[in-house]
């Protein structure tokens, strides 16, 4: 009942618009009642009576209701439209919002095609609820409690007969509940598994054609649907055994024959006989309606409980802290501690000052802790234990977005939008509507991507693909450096922007990466030598704890854990200089 409730609380913004949609509902239903009686009087007082005088105005009051009920169709066609839409923008848009506060460990956890299913799959069929609670149920019950006194008031013998149909017609879909619950739950589920793996098979085309294993891909797929067809099926199964049609039309003819001997015995007129198989049908209509809305809740609440599981389950970043306008770019780690998973640190009482404008470079064997350590400058995550401070400010006092708006990062592998060149570097700025087209030349000058951007027909309106298909490695870092350089952060973080690049394309993002750097505190993780022996202070991590700190020169004279990795990467490189 709690997400019954939760479902239709998307729906009270539009209650003016559910309101119109069960009165027309009332009214194209209420016809149904109106026509026997009609019907009864044609049979009775016009064709058995031979009353020629009654024949048009009372066909001319059937027509003035058929049209009536017409323009209710209208009506009850165009308002649920309108209500199930908006209601699902705005749950669709609740759970982007959702989404988008959630903090990285959501992100490392959840693949990106059962997020996407959320959106594709389980909301669509989650809207079919609004209807079914918010006005197929109570408009139907209406209908049932208004029906009843009619046939009363005719025969109160059929119409007890027609209560007792209606009663078996209910208890067959009833015994089937439980099986269309997990029957349910199992397509949406299976649903977002072939999401999930649909999403990865199209994001990983090029590695599975350069692997030759499309066929492979082709086979798993194959395999998806399959048991997504076969789960259906057997859905489709179990609620076709529960449909009542078979038993209503059995249950007409019973009428017939009960109310035919009536009719025999002059009890009652042929007119009012058909009046109650109509009034029957008008009964039965509204308990088929709900004996199949009732089959279809399973599968509804099931996509409800996936979508508000998603909202419940899933910590966000918390929108609480003050916003800072302006700092130094002082950073200060003090006894931070980290753990993806218990009883599993990451890092290990992490004590380290970096002043303004510094360059620190972190190195240390793969594994050791180092793109985690830095993802804790932006709050990507929060430490268990010890206090992070930019300048004097602990860093968890600090309102996220403002906190972020100090930082630049450029990743080792960096997002581009598959939108034009200037979008994805204004995206960098706070405002990026804001920025003119004079300043992303400007930074994509300082980045050394100006001049192969001029060179494309579009130039900077030129459309880079998904991911950033279009262009190579070395000009997808320029890009991002270009928007990171729009943002002008006092604070960088480079998770080894350079290590996959080419030597030419190494030497022009390291050029771009030092104008950069200039005058911001920057956090290096890389593998270039000039990079680690210009460095202000040198960080060595093994297996989450720094246990080296200082310039190159200090660390070689140690002979400690540095330099063994200096002479194992990097002595070659040195020999050749």
């Amino acid at each position: 009942m709690k997400d019954v409730l939760r479902l239709l609380s998307y729906i009270k913004p539009y209650w003016h618009f559910q309101t119109l949609y069960i009165l027309c509902q009332l009214g194209y239903w209420g016809g149904f009642i109106v026509l026997p009686w009609i019907e009864k009087t044609l049979i009775d007082d016009v064709f058995l009576a031979k009353n020629a005088d009654k024949l048009l105005p009372t066909c001319g009051l059937w027509m003035l209701v058929a049209f009536g009920m017409y323009l209710f169709t209208l009506g009850f066609a165009y308002f649920p439209i309108k209500v199930s839409q908006n209601a699902a923008k705005d749950i669709q848009l609740a759970a982007y919002h959702h989404l988008r506060r959630l903090g990285f460990k959501f992100y490392d956890t959840q693949q990106t095609g059962k997020v996407m299913a959320l959106f594709t799959s389980d909301t669509p069929k989650a809207i079919e609820g609004f209807q079914i609670f918010a006005s197929d149920y109570p408009t139907n019950i209406i209908l049932l409690i208004i029906t009843i006194p009619v046939v009363m008031s005719v025969s109160w013998q059929l119409c007890l007969l027609s209560l007792l149909l209606v009663g078996v017609t209910v208890s067959i879909p009833t015994l089937l509940n439980k099986s269309l619950n997990r029957i349910g739950e199992e397509v949406q589920e299976q649903n977002a598994v072939l999401s999930s793996n649909l999403q990865e098979s199209i994001a990983g085309s090029r590695e599975l054609k350069g692997l030759g294993k499309e066929l492979y891909d082709l086979k798993n797929i194959h395999h998806f649907l399959k048991q997504l067809v076969t789960i259906r099926i057997k859905q489709v199964k179990l609620q076709k055994v529960g449909d009542i049609l078979v038993i209503w039309w059995l249950s007409d003819a019973l009428v017939l024959l009960v109310g035919g001997g009536y009719v025999l015995q002059d009890a009652m007129t042929v007119g009012e006989l058909f009046a109650v198989v109509m009034w029957f049908n008008a009964l039965q209509r509204p308990v088929h309606f709900l004996v199949s809305l009732h089959l279809s809740i399973p599968s509804v609440m099931a996509a409800a409980r996936r979508i508000f599981a998603f909202f419940d389950e899933h910590e966000e970043e918390p929108p609480d802290g003050t916003p800072i306008m302006h700092i130094e770019g002082s950073v200060q780690f003090s006894n931070v501690s980290f753990e993806y998973n218990e009883a599993q640190p990451v890092l290990k009482r992490i004590r380290f000052q970096a002043e303004p404008s510094e360059t620190i470079a972190i190195v240390g064997p793969s594994g050791a802790g180092k793109s985690t350590l830095v993802s804790l400058i932006p709050r990507f995550y929060e430490p268990q234990h010890g206090n992070i401070l930019i300048d004097t400010t602990p860093i968890n006092t600090i309102q996220i977005q403002s906190l972020r708006s100090h930082i630049g990062i450029v990743f080792q592998d960096p997002y581009l939008f598959a939108e034009s060149i200037a979008y994805n570097i204004r995206l960098g700025a706070e405002d990026p509507s804001a920025v003119t087209h004079e300043e992303i030349v400007t930074a994509a000058k300082l980045a050394n991507a100006h001049d192969f951007i001029v060179n494309f027909p579009e130039q900077y309106e030129s459309e880079v693909g998904e991911r950033g298909v279009r262009l190579s490695g070395g000009e997808q870092q320029r890009i991002a450096i270009a928007r990171v350089l729009i943002r002008d952060p006092k604070i960088l973080i480079l998770d080894e922007a350079t290590s996959s690049l080419d030597t030419e394309s190494e030497a022009l993002v390291q050029d771009a990466l030092t104008r950069l750097m200039k005058g911001r505190t920057s956090f290096v993780i890389a593998h270039r030598l000039s990079t680690i022996l210009n460095a202000d202070k040198i960080l060595v991590l093994s297996d989450g704890k720094l246990v080296e700190s200082g310039t190159h020169a200090e660390l070689i004279q140690q002979s400690g854990v540095y330099h063994d990795l200096f002479q194992k990467q990097f002595a070659g490189i040195q020999k050749g200089t």
